[in-house]
């Protein structure tokens, strides 16, 4: 099973804290092997052993399954291994787990209460009806609420399945990226953890020195969206053709125009690797607050739609009610 946000965030953090005490990689690997790790942090860490013994870099082995690693996490190891600062690589993806953990928390209470509201807008809309229209057991009664649930249950997870088939080709297509940012809340979120990504990845490799080119490469493949990938392709074709980045950041519409701005002057000033860094933590900051209130926006919205659809089944429930009494006294 693939390692989740808050897994990743505790593997990451106590990496990092092994790191910066002075342990080696491997020594730190020791350290945590015998803490008796969870099956999930195991598997990250069987990785970056089996990779170490087999000869590989500390990028390359936890790489090894990509399932584990996103391009973001080997992109910031990688940068870090290079430039000789794994423990503060492996703290920028603590903070950014940290991030991700809190907001799923925050999603997962925000839904709880409409989820609730829900299955009590099934439950008026299935029993009482039948309990007055007569001619069912109570097990008949209690199997239809079941049967009702059961149908909503399945309808729900196959919108769950579209909704992921159609994020999971957001990184590799700009138009769906595109679309997908325009939703309320969802896509500023969405838009701001792209460019905490990106500037991440860019600011550690701009630490470890690595070739401009690349560097864009690996910033934009890593951001995770289609839009600044696409953008990335042609940014990095500047400096083989002896231009600098930052006019042609500006030209792009995939990057907020106020970092393109503060990047063009950062490049011309020769500031870039402490501009980079603090948009790092302007947009992890930004993003948590976007994450933050797109998980207290979006229950709610969900939770109006539950309260519709309640009240619907509460007004067809007496409609039907009365309108029976009325026809009962007419007879």
């Amino acid at each position: 099973m693939s390692p989740d946000a808050t897994t990743k965030y505790l593997f990451y953090t106590e990496l990092a804290k092994l790191l910066d005490a002075g342990f080696g990689v491997r020594k730190a690997a020791g350290v945590l092997r015998d803490t008796r790790l969870p099956a999930a942090q195991a598997s990250l860490l069987k990785d970056l052993e089996q990779g170490l013994d087999s000869g590989q870099s500390i990028t390359e082995s936890f790489g090894r399954d990509t399932t584990n690693i996103s391009e973001m996490e080997r992109g910031i190891i990688g940068a870090g291994e290079r430039g000789g600062k794994l423990g503060q690589a492996f703290q920028h993806l603590a903070d950014y787990f940290g991030m991700l953990s809190r907001a799923r928390r925050e999603i997962i209470s925000g839904l709880a209460y409409p989820v609730v509201v829900l299955h009590m807008g099934f439950f008026i809309g299935t029993v009482p009806t039948a309990m007055m229209n007569g001619g069912k057991t109570l097990w008949g009664i209690f199997g239809s609420f079941i049967i009702t649930l059961a149908v909503a249950y399945a309808a729900a997870f196959l919108i769950f399945l579209a909704v992921r088939a159609v994020l999971s080709l957001a990184p590799d297509n700009a138009g769906i990226d595109a679309m997908i940012n325009r939703i309320p809340w969802i896509g500023h979120a969405r838009r701001t953890m792209a460019m905490a990504r990106f500037c991440k990845v860019y600011h550690s490799c701009l630490l470890a020195g690595v070739p401009m080119t690349e560097t864009v490469s690996m910033a934009s493949h890593a951001s995770a969206s289609g839009v600044v990938r696409d953008a990335g392709k042609r940014i990095a074709e500047a400096p083989k053709q002896g231009e600098r980045i930052g006019p042609r950041l500006m030209e792009s519409d995939a990057f907020p125009q106020a970092f393109s701005r503060s990047y063009a002057i950062g490049e011309e000033a020769g500031t870039l690797d402490i501009d980079l860094g603090r948009w790092a933590k302007l947009f992890q900051e930004e993003s948590a607050n976007a994450v933050r209130k797109a998980a207290t926006m979006v229950p709610k919205v969900i939770y109006f739609v539950i309260l519709l659809f309640v009240a619907y089944r509460i007004v067809s429930f007496f409609n039907g009610y009365y309108g029976g009494m009325l026809e009962m006294m007419e007879d």
